[in-house]
């Protein structure tokens, strides 16, 4: 089974030959992403033996991860931390983010002699893995080298359990290269060991995505530019959106107009590439728009719309929003971050697809803290009723704080258990 996975990723990685040559002509950028899919990656300051190597898929990932590795570079200061992402926009973020990464890279490509070229190069104490990244060859190439692979916030969804159980053996074979795996649940606990890893592996410690959430929104921040062309109008943002949310929210926004004349809608979509795209759209339904990183310009007066074309900015919206609906989850994506607008205490709605964070999701809703709805009409209505009963708004905010603040501790407890793993190696 090994050997047939390396063989589908050589037959992908042949078949998208002509997109990544393509993707290299349009910059030096990608010419040296591609360098670092092959295990080029360079070390300026000398080759970071014995390194703490933390991973994360990508910009969400990136965020889980800074307060953990921030604890432990505090712990073991004389550990060089090197960070691998899957995603250029997981790798752009870190490198802003993380300023203990001695290196941010893109992760190689999981084939044998590329990894394993890495790790025996690297010497880490641990890698880290972020959530449920699986890579079957990276996870063999360090159960070889005996250095520990742990898995913080391993998270299973019901979906994901059902995919991986279709090549349980294999699925079992790569797991059993995990040294240990810090679940956010319980439930994810149970899955874990129904794919087969020991129950000795697994701990249920939480979610430390809470307490970095709690302790962010804690935090003194200075005023948001844009702060004073949204002060005094309600703020409906829609964060992570994804190709058809837009239109729906759109449409839901110029229905609210009739009763709400200052509502303004914020547009941040998921990805970027796609800001001309939703730009089109808000000019197709004749309503006016800014985007955040032209901001100020001469249409700065009193826009619509607000469509967040920048990277990194989309907490501070939350935090200026009067409520607020999370996205990739009317389409059926799964859904994204519903941490972020919930730690400033904001109401929330999110739609029916919300199997990446059912037990978030699940723990939101039980403590009447968020709604969610199912089609336009649903979100509409629920919107329309919110915005105008903000009382009702307020409490349910507050509730879902609360529902936050009585499952903090996480952090600590992932920490905690890190520290007895690296002491040991």
């Amino acid at each position: 089974m090994s050997v047939l996975y390396t063989l589908i990723l050589i037959g992908a990685g042949i078949a998208s030959l002509p997109y990544l040559l393509w993707r290299c002509l349009r910059g030096a950028t990608y010419l040296l992403d591609l360098s670092e899919r092959f295990g080029g990656v360079s070390f300026p300051h000398g080759e970071p033996e014995g390194c703490l190597w933390f991973h994360a898929a990508s910009v969400g990932e990136v965020q889980g991860l800074q307060p953990i590795i921030a604890a432990l570079h505090d712990r073991f200061p004389s550990r060089p931390v090197v960070l691998s992402t899957f995603t250029p926009a997981g790798k752009a973020l870190a490198q802003k983010v993380v300023p203990q990464a001695a290196r941010v890279f893109l992760l190689p490509f999981d084939l044998p002699w590329i990894v394993g070229k890495m790790a025996r190069r690297l010497r880490p104490s641990a890698l880290i893995v972020q959530e449920t990244e699986l890579w079957p060859n990276l996870f063999r190439e360090f159960g070889r080298l005996r250095v520990p692979v742990v898995l913080v916030n391993g998270r299973l969804s019901p979906r994901s359990f059902r995919r991986y159980a279709r090549v349980r053996p294999f699925i079992r074979r790569v797991l059993a290269n995990v040294s240990l795996i810090l679940a956010q649940s319980d439930s994810s606990a149970q899955r874990f060991q129904r794919l087969g890893v020991p129950a000795h592996k697994v701990q249920m410690v939480g979610n430390t995505n809470i307490d970095r959430a709690l302790n962010q929104a804690e935090q003194p921040t200075p005023p948001h530019p844009m702060a004073p062309l949204l002060a005094a109008r309600q703020v409906l943002v829609a964060g992570s959106t994804h190709e058809g949310e837009e239109t729906t929210l759109l449409s839901v926004y110029q229905r609210l107009r009739a009763q709400h004349s200052d509502l303004c809608l914020v547009l941040a979509p998921r990805h970027l590439e796609r800001v001309e795209t939703v730009a089109r759209r808000v000019q197709a339904c004749n309503l006016s728009a800014i985007r955040r990183s032209r901001y100020p310009d001469k249409s700065s007066a009193r826009p619509d719309v607000v469509i967040l074309d920048t990277l990194g900015e989309l907490v501070a919206f939350y935090k200026l929003c009067t409520l607020a609906f999370v996205g990739g989850s009317l389409a059926p994506i799964g859904g994204h971050n519903i941490l972020e607008p919930v730690m400033f205490a904001k109401p929330l709605l999110f739609g029916p697809h919300m199997h990446h964070f059912p037990e978030l999701a699940d723990l939101l809703r039980n403590a009447d803290g968020a709604i969610q709805v199912h089609d336009e009409n649903d979100l509409y209505t629920h919107t329309a009723h919110l915005l105008a009963n903000s009382a009702e708004a307020a409490a349910m905010g507050q509730r879902a704080l609360w529902a936050l603040g009585s499952n903090r501790g996480a952090l600590l407890r992932t920490c905690e258990t890190l520290a007895e793993v690296l002491e040991g190696t």
